[in-house]
């Protein structure tokens, strides 16, 4: 996640980053070295070394390009659906949406089901509500690997994935109402729950945050 944070800072020029030259970043050297860095993303020198590399492959990817111009990282507050929400997109272009994200991989058979379990698809349709008096016509994700050589995928959202983004939207916008209404907040179920293994074929994948996740393949 901090490298994540770093790819995003170095390549829209958000906030400064740079590497400790230490051995481990704790300690009174470290603590000095803080103090001089003020509002610095701090990481170890190999994973700022890492973070250089993934921001290069992305300036150098001629598909990203275009996908990247436009107004960073602006905070827009709206209403929707009588509730109070706020909203970050990475890039608002003229008609578009763009998320950039950082994973270990950006193998397109691959990465489409780590996008589904994040929600990607809804996120970016929830950004495009926030985005009401402008018509938002391509929703799209840079992904960055970050394993070298780091290769860079552009992905674009397609209408049904963004027709189904809307229904959990909606779903979870009542969830949230009821509960506040209600003032409570149930657990995910109220009773035992089978756990079986799902068909198809498994594989295990580290995510960038160290958490081990399942990925099935159809």
């Amino acid at each position: 996640m901090e490298r994540g944070t770093a790819v995003h800072a170095l390549l829209f020029n958000t906030r400064k980053v740079t590497g400790y030259p230490g051995a481990t970043r704790r300690g009174k050297e470290y603590d000095a070295f803080v103090t001089a860095n003020p509002d610095t993303e701090i990481l170890t020198a190999s994973e700022y070394a890492k973070a250089q590399a993934m921001t290069e492959a992305v300036r150098a990817c001629k598909l990203a390009e275009p996908w990247l111009q436009g107004e960073i990282e602006k905070t827009l507050l709206f209403k929707w659906m009588g509730l109070d929400c706020r909203a970050t997109p990475d890039v608002r272009g003229a008609d578009f949406l763009t998320e950039l994200k950082t994973s270990t991989t950006s193998d397109p058979e691959r990465f489409k089901w780590q996008a589904l379990r994040m929600h990607y698809h809804a996120q970016l349709r929830f950004q495009q509500y926030a985005v009401a008096d402008t018509e938002i016509t391509h929703h799209m994700i840079v992904c960055i690997e970050s394993v070298a050589p780091y290769p860079v995928t552009v992905f674009y959202i397609e209408t049904r994935a963004l027709e189904a983004a809307d229904k959990l939207l909606m779903l979870w916008a009542e969830r949230l109402k009821n509960c506040e209404q209600s003032q409570t907040f149930p657990p995910y179920s109220q009773s035992v729950v089978p756990l079986d293994v799902p068909e198809g074929e498994e594989e295990l994948v580290f995510a960038d945050d160290g958490t081990l996740n399942l990925e099935i393949q159809p």
